[in-house]
């Protein structure tokens, strides 16, 4: 039977209850990895069914990752007979019907194994010819998955989402020191955007780049004038300000934003959005995983919080617009309010007379790890590398350091916003699980005073 078929089927049945849905999902992927003690080819694919009711307001779920009929129909039928049909806050929506499949120019299955393979490990060789580069790492990756959704408001949704991911570090070492550099490629799209890049200048900046660290120095902490590359930017939107955006921590009084909608919060330079809708992005997607178009929720506006982020349910409770931010990993796991493309709006100054209108600071690169603290508001950061700026020069190279304090604080010190705008594709876990991809970015800011080290 068609999957279509069976979730029609299904819908029947969950027009009994006040609201239900049903989602397919079908999935596979492909990757290719190369170190200098392994090399590894990965193939995977998924497929199966979630169904939900909600009842009185709560969720209530079921999870297939076989499509037997019988079976499907039956514990759904009992599921129904057992939670009923009771009143819910779940505000009921006109129907949608939306058939999307995301076309890629070049489709990888078009590109042989044979040929993947090889460039992988023309790439190693490559990265390998420096005397000074002990290891390095290749990965080409690439995934299609499949999105059916159909719900008792007559709800009929598809969508076919592709994803390519290329990345390369190398390793290099100088008596016992070791130093590292990267790069990663994370988009929507097909074997194109690997073609689009310049791979041998990526290859240098990485051997290059790792080289040179093998010189950098250690930076003495403390308050600086820094400016943040848009790597950092996009972390420091999702990490330490998006995740208390999230209308679920809202409720739960887990957001340090809670009490503070409407109010003036950072500086007038800053705002942030989380765009479902940007297409090409690793977070965009047409539709979430309860059937609402994916849209540019607006959160801070010149520094004044505007939205936090929704599902149906906590839109709800505080009758508030559905944002169309809930996903979840796969039909195995439950649904929640997440990010998808979180970025930080382009300004007006120009980068390199941001440079040059920095008397003394520091230039920050990359950033290597970021804590998310919705409760309390604290921002920590790693930063993979950085540059001395004096008299509106970049100067020495210095590792990377540490960004702390409290982030409406620090994106309070930000005065220069540049009109330069980068994205990072990755992914984003709720706690210690559940992940979905997303996307990051933004400018390049000046923070004053801010804490490093």
């Amino acid at each position: 039977m068609e999957p279509r078929d069976l979730m029609e089927k299904i819908v029947r049945i969950l027009e009994k209850t006040y609201y239900g849905d049903v989602r397919f999902e079908k999935g596979n992927s492909f990757s290719i990895g190369k170190k200098k003690t392994e090399e590894n080819i990965d193939t995977a694919s998924s497929i199966g069914l979630c169904i939900r009711i909600i009842s009185d307001n709560r969720w209530h779920y079921l999870g297939f990752n076989e499509m037997n009929e019988e079976k499907i129909l039956d514990e759904t039928e009992k599921l129904v007979r057992r939670v009923g049909s009771k009143p819910s806050k779940l505000v009921i929506k006109d129907p949608l019907e939306i058939d999307e499949e995301i076309k890629v120019k070049k489709k990888p299955e078009d590109v042989s194994v044979e040929e993947k393979v090889k460039t992988v490990r023309e790439t190693f060789e490559f990265l390998m010819r420096n005397e000074k580069i002990v290891n390095a790492s290749v990965i080409m990756a690439h995934a299609s998955n499949e999105t059916l959704f159909m719900n008792t408001e007559g709800s009929v949704l598809r969508q076919v989402l592709p994803f390519f991911r290329f990345s390369i570090s190398s390793v290099a070492k100088e008596g016992k020191r070791i130093e590292y550099d990267y790069y990663v490629l994370a988009r929507q799209g097909g074997y194109e955007l690997f073609t689009s890049i310049d791979l041998n200048e990526k290859i240098k900046d990485v051997v290059d780049g790792s080289i040179q660290m093998l010189k950098a120095k250690v930076l003495k902490g403390g308050r600086h004038d820094i400016i943040v590359d848009p790597e950092i930017s996009g972390v420091i939107a999702h990490e330490s300000f998006g995740h208390g955006c999230e209308a679920d921590q809202v409720l739960r009084g887990r957001s340090y934003l809670a009490a503070l909608k409407g109010k003036k919060i950072i500086s007038d330079l800053v705002s942030i959005h989380d765009n479902s809708s940007l297409k090409g992005e690793r977070g965009y997607f047409v539709f979430d995983d309860e059937g609402i178009k994916s849209s540019d929720t607006v959160l801070v506006k010149n520094g004044v919080l505007t939205n936090f982020l929704h599902d149906r349910q906590s839109a709800a409770f505080m009758n508030s617009d559905v944002t169309g931010n809930a996903r979840a990993q796969d039909f195995s796991r439950k649904v929640f309010v997440r990010m998808s493309n979180t970025y930080i709006e382009p300004g007006d100054w120009k980068h390199d007379e941001l440079v040059e209108d920095t008397d003394s600071g520091f230039y920050l690169m990359k950033a290597m790890t970021g804590m998310e603290d919705p409760l309390g508001g604290n921002l920590q950061i790693v930063t993979f590398k950085a540059r001395e700026i004096k008299n509106g020069e970049l100067g020495e190279l210095y590792k990377g350091v540490g960004i702390s304090g409290k982030v409406l604080e620090f994106l309070s010190r930000v005065d220069a916003v540049t009109d330069d705008f980068e994205m990072r594709g990755s992914g984003c876990g709720k706690g210690h699980e559940d992940y979905v991809p997303v996307s990051s970015g933004g400018p390049y800011m000046r923070v004053r005073k801010a804490i490093i080290g």
